[in-house]
């Protein structure tokens, strides 16, 4: 056998770090719980518990001991295409468990309760304001992990560590920064990086509050190895309460960005961004005991090509399953959207009540596809909308029926589709109803 040279297999990624750090253990530790879930294929949500102390009974620099409740919500879904020409087979989703409870909590010197919680098992989780979906996570798609929750008055912090595929060696590392910064603003910040077998861990990674991406470009100058093993994303997200009713929103990602003036013009702009405006009215029909409200949304998603994909496949921003983590719009697409629903719940609480969502879209999607990488050849040409682009009309309709501890959903989903799989002048109709059956289980716990 031929030995490879060792700076060779560095270049080639091939190297293995002989060494497992504790990391290793503490993580594969904790998802010891999610991963029999995945071998038991049972899908379970849990809402997380909140600490509901008041700040004037609470001494500075004290320990609150706060375990109120545990939450668990089992839900189970079926889907299948309505259209022969959809293409896909019906299945029964049962891939997510997940469980949520409070953590005792540390009084700041000032008398405010930092509140602490924590997250295990296999989640769906949403960062930023979208209606349609988040650039960085949304909660398309499932996620193996560990999920630590800070929240201090008007601020919340959030820290995720989830495998992508445990056995081989592809993990998320994600977090995010949010808060109230003005009556009426609401600022989010998010980064996330995919990483895969080769990656070497540092003590930064595992920090709370310490940028991925600056950690990711000062690593790459001292090991341009690990540029192969990491696929880092940063996001940006405002939101802000123009009136009462009526909400104004935006969120900006970046998965590459050419910085530097020596590339600007011959690398692509690998972003996302999504902009929305929300009106909603309460309605008032005489009835007291319910809480009855519509509205009426208006959202516009671009994600440019090659977002989400990398130069090494193992990094591309999916699950073990294929399912994108990011905005389900996916690539070298855009789409506009007007969402409108109705909602009522009894005064007293969302343990029963009503939901009501009608989707109307438009989508135009290119060539490009999720898992193919830039390469220099390309240029800049193929940054949006390359090739014959195939325009989708969307609708969709669903309800659900809350009446604790049970809720039931039903979704409808119809496209038109014209120059179908980017052939010029095919059409096409795609379909899928999904039936979704959610169990949630509160137990409380006694203060320690």
């Amino acid at each position: 056998m031929v030995a490879v040279p060792e700076e060779r297999r560095l270049m080639m990624g091939y190297v293995k770090n002989s060494r497992r750090p504790l990391y290793v253990l503490v993580l594969c530790t904790c998802l010891l719980i999610p991963s029999a879930a995945c071998l038991l294929t049972v899908q379970c949500e849990a809402a997380l518990s909140y600490l509901e102390n008041e700040e004037d009974t609470v001494l500075p620099k004290t320990i609150v001991p706060a375990l109120k409740t545990a939450c668990i919500d089992m839900e189970g879904s079926l889907h299948a295409p309505v259209f022969v020409q959809a293409g896909h087979g019906s299945g029964l989703s049962l891939d997510k468990m997940e469980v949520s409870f409070t953590l005792p909590s540390l009084s700041s010197p000032w008398g405010h309760i930092i509140a602490t919680g924590m997250t295990a098992g296999r989640q769906r989780i949403q960062w930023g304001p979208g209606s349609t979906g988040g650039l960085i996570l949304s909660d398309q798609a499932s996620l193996d992990g560990l999920t630590l929750h800070f929240g201090l008055n008007k601020v919340s912090y959030t820290q995720l560590y989830a495998a992508r595929e445990l056995l081989s060696g592809k993990w998320l590392l994600a977090h995010r920064l949010e808060g109230q910064i003005l009556p009426t603003i609401r600022l989010g910040i998010s980064e996330a990086i995919a990483v895969s077998e080769g990656f070497k861990m540092r003590f930064a990674h595992l920090a709370p509050l310490v940028p991925r991406y600056l950690i990711q470009h000062l690593t790459m100058r001292s090991d341009r190895a690990q540029d192969i093993s990491t696929n880092a994303f940063f996001s940006v997200d405002a939101s802000i309460n123009l009136t009462d009713n009526l909400l104004a929103y935006a969120e900006l990602m970046a998965d590459d960005f050419p910085w530097a003036r020596s590339v600007k013009g011959r690398v692509p702009y690998m972003v996302g961004s999504l902009v929305g405006v929300s009106f909603t009215k309460p309605l008032n029909l005489g009835d007291t005991r319910q809480t009855r409200s519509c509205s009426v949304t208006a959202e516009y998603v671009r994600i440019n090509n090659y977002v989400y994909s990398h130069k090494n496949p193992d990094n591309t921003y999916v699950t073990r399953t294929g399912q994108l983590i990011g905005h389900p719009l996916g690539p070298d697409a855009d789409g506009a959207y007007i969402i409108l629903a109705t909602d009522s719940y009894p005064e007293t609480g969302f343990e029963s009540g009503n939901h009501v969502a009608l989707l109307m879209g438009y989508e135009r999607h290119g060539e490009g596809e999720l898992g193919q990488p830039w390469h220099r050849s390309h240029g800049t040409e193929r940054e949006f909308l390359w090739g014959v682009v195939e325009t989708r009309k969307v609708l969709g309709l669903s309800a659900s029926i809350t009446k604790s501890p049970v809720e039931l959903e039903l979704s409808l989903r119809a496209e038109s589709l014209d120059n179908a799989g980017h052939v010029p002048g095919a059409r096409a109709i795609e379909g899928g109803i999904a039936i979704t059956a959610k169990l949630c289980y509160s137990h409380p716990i006694s203060n320690l």
